[in-house]
């Protein structure tokens, strides 16, 4: 294999280890937590306030970054989002985040190991490979729009089997928006709070702005079933 080949198989991929591997050694998937989000409260209200255009690129990259390098961390950004943007500026700006960096993973196993999937793995494997591919919108939907699935696992899974970049970008645009303006009302129900004097604590759950959001986040964990049920062909009843 020659480096020019070498390079456009795996030279996405060497890049997103590589931000992975200085996420990791640098320490800073730590700052993703609420004790940092509450410390550094008024600078980042500042910033916002002083460059809005340049802040929300900013997160945007930001957010981009932390989901290329499969790291934990895509919902703390969703509730950034809305503590810093609001819910609907907020959960706009989080999800063209979320289509950039699932397009940027599956973009980078597909091109390194889709190939190879395909060609040398066992049959459990190449039939998990060839459903997902055939029903590959579907699917990610529905993983999509489980907030307890990781957004890492989802992206691998579409690039190893080969999806669509177009399906991906589709699926993700379409599993992800709930979560993310719902994370990003849960975001800017935490920002009010704390504008006001409040912690980030267990009371802020009593607060009507931040239950709501918790309420339809719990909804969302139903919608992945119905979307499967709807989604099923219906079989025709038996002839007598």
């Amino acid at each position: 294999m020659s480096l020019a080949s070498f390079l456009r198989r795996f030279g996405l991929l060497a890049v997103l280890l590589i931000l992975l591997a200085a996420a990791v050694a640098s320490g800073a998937w730590r700052w993703f937590s609420f004790d940092a989000l509450e410390a550094h409260h008024a600078q980042l209200r500042h910033l916002v306030a002083a460059l809005p255009l340049a802040s929300g690129a900013g997160f945007v990259a930001l957010f981009v970054a932390v989901i290329a390098a499969c790291i934990p961390g895509p919902g703390l950004m969703m509730i950034v989002s809305g503590y810093l943007f609001g819910p609907l500026i907020g959960g706009a700006l989080s999800l063209s985040a979320c289509v950039a960096g699932s397009l940027l993973v599956a973009a980078a196993c597909r091109s390194a190991f889709a190939d190879w999937v395909a060609r040398d793995s066992g049959p459990r494997l190449r039939a998990v490979e060839q459903a997902l591919s055939a029903n590959a919108y579907s699917y990610l939907v529905s993983l999509k729009l489980i907030p307890v699935v990781p957004m890492f696992v989802t992206n691998i899974a579409a690039g190893l089997a080969g999806v669509r970049l177009g399906a991906v970008a589709a699926a993700t645009a379409i599993g992800s928006a709930p979560a993310c303006f719902i994370f990003a009302g849960l975001g800017a129900g935490f920002g009010r709070a704390i504008d006001f004097g409040a912690h980030l604590d267990r009371h802020l759950l009593e607060r009507p702005d931040v239950l709501a959001p918790l309420i339809g986040l719990s909804v969302l964990s139903l919608a992945a079933l119905a979307w499967r049920i709807a989604r099923r062909p219906r079989r025709s009843a038996p002839r007598l």
